[in-house]
């Protein structure tokens, strides 16, 4: 039924909304007599034009993932409060147990291992995976508080943890473990570089910055392999955002933190972000485009208040919230132009 151009459409009530196709509801219909679609078929695909098939798949994702949190912190919390009543072997062996339930549960219900993407058998299979890593992780990480086996190079257990996610990503198929791998594999070198016995704290930022330039190198070109070798390709993403935070991020460090090639730094910010921005572009990838000039845009600052650092003045600030604006409406160009590609 119409009204004038405005489409309307009876509801799951029975009242008219203005939200139906008129044109692909009788389609549908008329496929269906002809013996085109399926009754279930068709029942599908009416109640889509119609707008009364409404997805919660968000809502139960984000309700399982608030889940997790909410139990792994209760345990964190459980074994806070009854820590000598329990014991530590106890607490550690039922940690390990839950791991290990979950991690059996995920290894029954996992579709065949693939190197490409491979869809999750149910809704729960990432948050059960999820928890079972988690589990594994912190029970390590009490049994290393406990009886401290690695001693003074306990960093070393988040290169088992990042290890361990790394190998469960790809066996599972999950970007979001993935994640989880690639920013615990930083967190152990930033760790062991900081707890480097008589380095001075100059020293430490100069390797902190060394290491996060390199490990976003490697990031980015695990994603280009990924891609050229079509090994879990749909991974790429992952590695190179987290790669170019990375990288971009300890250029942009720095461009600030070096008082005398601060503007080596710069140069070569403005190069790798100057790249990554130009191969944005046949990946169609916005993000990646968004992040050089983000990177481009903080380094750049350096430059404009520079002069400035020895008298007061609010021309920089100006020419700053121009930039600004310049390089939001950069991002929003490029954004609309990937799409329209």
């Amino acid at each position: 039924m119409t009204h004038g151009r405005t489409p309307l459409a009876f509801t799951e009530d029975g009242g008219l909304g203005r939200d139906m196709n008129p044109d692909v509801v009788s389609a549908i219909a008329r496929l269906r007599r002809d013996n085109v679609l399926g009754q279930a078929q068709a029942t599908l695909f009416d109640r889509v034009a119609r707008r009364r098939l409404v997805s919660v798949r968000f809502e139960i994702r984000a309700l399982l993932y608030a889940g997790v949190l909410l139990l792994t912190s209760g345990v964190g919390l459980l074994v806070k409060e009854h820590r000598q009543d329990i014991g530590p072997w106890a607490i550690a062996g039922g940690i390990a147990l839950a791991a290990v339930a979950c991690l059996v549960w995920v290894t029954r219900n996992a579709a065949p291992f693939s190197w490409g993407a491979v869809p999750s058998p149910n809704v729960a299979f990432d948050y059960v995976l999820l928890l079972g890593l988690l589990l594994f992780a912190s029970d390590l990480a009490y049994v290393e508080v406990e009886f401290t086996l690695l001693g003074p190079k306990w960093p070393h257990h988040l290169l088992v943890v990042g290890v361990v996610y790394l190998l469960g990503a790809y066996l599972w198929d999950s970007r979001t473990i993935l994640g989880l791998a690639l920013t615990t594999l930083a967190a152990w070198r930033g760790v062991s570089i900081s707890l480097i016995q008589g380095s001075l704290p100059a020293v430490n930022m100069v390797n902190l910055r060394v290491n996060a330039v390199v490990l976003g190198a490697l990031y980015v070109a695990a994603a280009a392999l990924s891609v050229r070798l079509e090994r879990k390709a749909h991974f790429e993403e992952v590695f190179a955002n987290a790669g170019l935070l990375l990288l971009l991020g300890g250029l942009v460090s720095g461009v600030f933190g070096s008082e005398l090639n601060w503007g080596v730094w710069l140069a070569a910010l403005l190069v790798v972000a100057g790249l990554v921005m130009w191969l944005s572009f046949p990946l169609g990838r916005s993000l990646y485009f968004a992040q050089g000039i983000v990177a481009v845009y903080v380094g750049l600052l350096r430059l404009l208040f520079e002069p400035f650092r020895h008298h007061v003045s609010g021309l920089p600030f100006f020419l700053a919230a121009v930039l600004g604006l310049g390089a939001l409406v950069l991002i929003l160009a490029a954004h609309r132009r990937m799409r329209e590609r």
